[in-house]
């Protein structure tokens, strides 16, 4: 009784954490000043780039029980997400599983690769070659442009760390705003 008690308040928190990564995924900053692509692919890469650093934060950490709980069903919650999205636009039963087959893949790989920039020990050079891989699909941005999305990831890797493995379960998590 009271493990499913827990589970379902870690349930509940990864809910509450994916509303607010795909509420800052969807600021029209990215889209509008930064040049993000608005489309399926951008809002997808963009919820993605939020969600690989909130659960490189919660890796980072030593992890309990509670932690890897919290990830596992973030990650339940996003793909679940997407299916549903899939199907809303139309996308045909036998393709669903496909589609997110290949999201999967696509998310596997950016998590590594940002993991791999936040560990760097010039984290925001890191960043970059990732973000025009991932966010701009190769199509180099305007360096000033590149230069403020890697500090805003930078930012977003910083605050995040200040977060405890409780405010994450409790409370969310806060992001830096768009700027």
């Amino acid at each position: 009784m009271i493990f499913s008690r827990q589970n379902k308040k870690i349930k509940q928190a990864a809910y509450m954490l994916f509303t607010k990564i795909v509420s800052q995924a969807r600021m029209p900053h990215f889209y509008s000043d930064w040049g993000v692509a608005d489309t399926v692919d951008g809002r997808f890469d963009l919820i993605i780039l939020h969600l690989a650093l909130v659960v490189d934060r919660l890796e980072s950490h030593e992890e309990s029980k509670q932690v890897a709980l919290l990830i596992r069903y973030l990650q339940e919650v996003l793909f679940d997400n997407m299916d549903m999205s899939l199907r809303e636009m139309g996308v045909g039963d036998m393709s669903v599983g496909k589609k997110i087959k290949i999201m999967a893949e696509a998310y596997n790989g950016r998590l590594a690769a940002y993991a791999g920039a936040t560990r760097s020990d010039d984290m925001a050079e890191s960043f970059k070659p990732v973000l025009i891989k991932n966010i701009y699909r190769q199509q180099m941005p305007e360096q000033a442009i590149l230069d403020h999305f890697t500090s805003y990831v930078v930012r977003q890797v910083k605050c995040l760390e200040k977060q405890t493995d409780e405010d994450f379960i409790l409370t969310g998590l806060i992001f830096k705003e768009v700027r």
